[in-house]
């Protein structure tokens, strides 16, 4: 069972007046009645006097000047681009102001374009403004029924935002021997300016942020009972198992503190952020490709399924490319939906956020998937692509990526990612998002549980690793010279490099390294280079003369297994499957040069020399993955290309061999007949006769 509370996180204001009495003792608005709504205006620089030294409490307010107090009351992005009212200057005071308040679409103007700036401003439009400055900082209210005896005189229009100022307290009546009077075609001075300002700062000074705690009716070390029987992994690529003390700390909300981009891991992903059209346009998506432009479109798909508009966008901007690759810069298809040149195209497909575009074909499953849901433009993509979010991810109740990832309602299933550090992947994106902005509501979902430990540091160095100990206590010999670390990683500092046939003692292993004692000293080393006694070791993918799996420079031979991408617009993935659109790291051209490092069913773990992750291997063309021919005798390796060289080693028949590949010349290291190849923690030759080259490792 869980309960849900909420806090209201309100920074509170205090103005404290204490000026000097000189300052405005001789002053106009010395002892007036709305001398104190006017002096915080002032204080807050939001009202500026005369060159005389005057305020004026009492002088109607022009369209011009109220426009210029709200855009400073509002702290708004001030905008100068243009302006449609032909009475409207760059050269006077208030035109950035007028502009600024309509792209934020706070004012309008009359017809034939003209804004009318040195009019004065009726109560009724002063209730319209207002009504908009609500809406652009997230307020919203119900409407009070009018009990004005004048209601007739108000233009239906301004009714609806009168009545919400009303229950605000905002704005009210004027009193006369009739009863209460709205006067809505009054002038409003400066002074009444100033009141109605300060009551209308009271509600948006309110904060932006809204947090609400869902407790769960269970113990913490419950919830992390059961994660770590869900095989939480370190790192991305879903290699290396976490340690219990790793999963406690991304799993307990104590340890994120409010001000960090982390905690947008409790981000209600089903509750609207207000956001403001133009402002995302030219904040946000300003020259992102299609995506451009589309503030609207986000904001709509947010409001139709109930998803959060700043994380569509951050959704939609990552699985694109900002907005720049091929599904999202539209794919011409037939009437059936199969990819065509454009001359022979019936209609052009777009695809936001990835829905279809399949590993193994990317392209056509994406564009077909977007055929067969009408996606036929930018907008309808963005819109469609939504409800798919909100039904696969958002409607389920993991409406945050805490939740998705841990599922505190039910933990371990179903959920996202196996990376522990998941839920905070993408909040980067998000808070990037929000500080371009002026205009937002943050709401968060934060859970609880019974004796949930208070804030605890990052477990640091080896103890992020699980160590698994099944096989505690064998004894295996190293192949090679090889090094010790402090920790199942090369990041990890080097202890002491340990002899070629040394005998270590297994205390437990973690993603194909081994925690281990060598006499006296306890380590990590790479399982590569282990060996039961007597045994022989042979490997499909074989690793550089060297336990560090650091990228190589692309100038240098390399010994390792070496490819080419052969598709384009490849997702390289944190992980090796396609179900979690959020796996994808980035997309790769055809051609993009890779070194593998492992290979698991049918994804190998490669790197393009930037960056690490999983590939579809049907995507993948080896460049240097040879096998020893089926010969009765073995194969002879010798330390120079020539019959001449010294013999030193020999392959088996069907043996899997790596052969140095030189990136520059993107092609084997051949002399005459012979091909240099890795072999023992170093260089062989061998003739090219008893070899044939493998295209996969099928």
């Amino acid at each position: 069972m869980k309960k849900i509370y909420k806090f209201f996180f309100i920074p509170i204001m205090l103005i404290t007046l204490s000026l000097p009495q000189p300052v405005y003792a001789q002053s106009d608005i010395h002892g007036h009645y709305f001398e104190k709504s006017m002096l915080i205006l002032i204080e807050r620089g939001i009202m500026n006097g005369y060159s005389d030294g005057t305020y004026r409490p009492n002088r109607p307010i022009t369209r011009a000047e109220f426009t210029v107090f709200l855009v400073r009351a509002l702290n708004l992005s001030t905008d100068s681009t243009g302006t449609n009212f032909s009475d409207v200057k760059k050269d006077d005071w208030y035109y950035t102001a007028i502009v600024t308040a309509t792209n934020n679409k706070i004012i309008g103007g009359y017809p034939n374009h003209v804004f009318k700036p040195k009019k004065h401003i009726s109560r009724q439009e002063v209730a319209a403004m207002m009504k908009r400055a609500l809406d652009l900082k997230g307020v919203s209210a119900d409407k009070a029924p009018l009990l004005f005896t004048d209601n007739k005189d108000i233009n239906p229009m301004f009714y609806g935002a009168i009545q919400e100022l009303v229950y605000l307290n905002i704005i009210a009546g004027k009193k006369n021997n009739e009863g209460l009077f709205f006067a809505p075609l009054d002038s409003t001075t400066r002074g009444e300016m100033s009141a109605i300002l300060n009551r209308l700062l009271q509600h948006i000074d309110e904060p932006k942020i809204r947090i609400d705690y869902t407790h769960y009716n269970y113990s913490f070390k419950k919830m992390i009972d059961i994660q770590v029987t869900k095989t939480p992994k370190v790192d991305g690529a879903g290699k290396y198992t976490a340690s219990r003390s790793l999963v406690e700390y991304y799993a307990n909300p104590n340890n994120f503190s409010k001000e960090s981009s982390d905690y947008f891991q409790f981000l209600n992903l089903s509750e609207n952020a207000n956001l403001n059209p133009h402002e995302i346009n030219r904040k946000v998506l300003q020259n992102k490709g299609t995506l451009s432009g589309q503030a609207s479109s986000f904001i709509e798909a947010g409001r139709r399924y109930g998803v959060n508009e700043v994380y569509l966008m951050a959704h939609a901007l990552h699985e694109t490319g900002n907005g720049t690759s091929k599904l999202a810069s539209g794919i011409p298809v037939d009437k059936n939906g199969n990819i065509v040149s454009e001359n022979k195209a019936t209609y052009t497909v777009y695809n936001m956020y990835g829905y279809g575009a399949i590993d193994n074909d990317p392209l056509n499953g994406g564009a077909k998937y977007a055929f067969l849901k009408g996606w036929f433009s930018p907008a309808a993509a963005i819109i469609g692509g939504a409800k798919n979010i909100a039904n696969n991810y958002i409607n389920d109740g993991q409406n945050t990526l805490y939740k998705m990832r841990w599922n505190p309602n039910n933990p371990g299933y179903p959920q996202y990612a196996t990376h522990v550090s998941w839920a905070i992947l993408q909040t980067n994106r998000i808070q990037e998002i929000y500080n371009l902005l002026d205009n937002y509501v943050l709401k968060y979902d934060v859970p609880t549980f019974n004796q949930q430990p208070n804030a605890k540091g990052k477990p640091s160095g080896d103890k992020q690793y699980h160590v698994d100990t099944k096989n505690q206590g064998i004894k295996l010999t190293t192949t090679a010279n090889l090094n010790l670390r402090t920790g199942p990683t090369t990041s990890f500092r080097i202890i002491k490099t340990l002899e070629d046939n040394m005998t270590v003692t297994v205390i437990g292993e973690n993603g194909g390294w081994y925690k281990v004692r060598a006499n006296e000293t306890i380590g990590w080393v790479s399982g590569s280079y282990l060996q039961a006694k007597n045994s022989r070791k042979s490997k499909l993918i074989m690793f550089p003369p060297t336990d560090d799996q650091e990228m190589p420079s692309q100038s240098k031979a390399v010994g390792s297994l070496v490819a080419r991408i052969t598709g384009n617009h490849v997702h390289l993935r944190t992980e090796p499957s396609t179900s979690n659109q959020e796996s994808i790291i980035k997309q790769l051209l055809i051609d993009t040069p890779v070194q593998v490092f492992d290979v698991h069913e049918n994804w190998y773990y490669v790197s393009d020399y930037q960056d690490k992750g999983w590939v579809f291997k049907d995507y993948i063309k080896l460049n240097n993955l040879f096998q020893v021919k089926n010969m009765e005798s073995n194969l002879l390796v010798r330390n120079k290309p020539n019959q001449k060289g010294d013999i030193i080693g020999k392959l088996q028949a069907n043996e899997y061999i790596n052969v140095a590949f030189n990136e520059e010349s993107n092609d084997i290291i051949q002399e005459g007949d012979w091909l240099k190849i890795y072999y023992e923690n170093g260089f062989g030759w061998v003739h090219h006769a008893y070899l044939q080259k493998q295209d996969t490792t099928n």
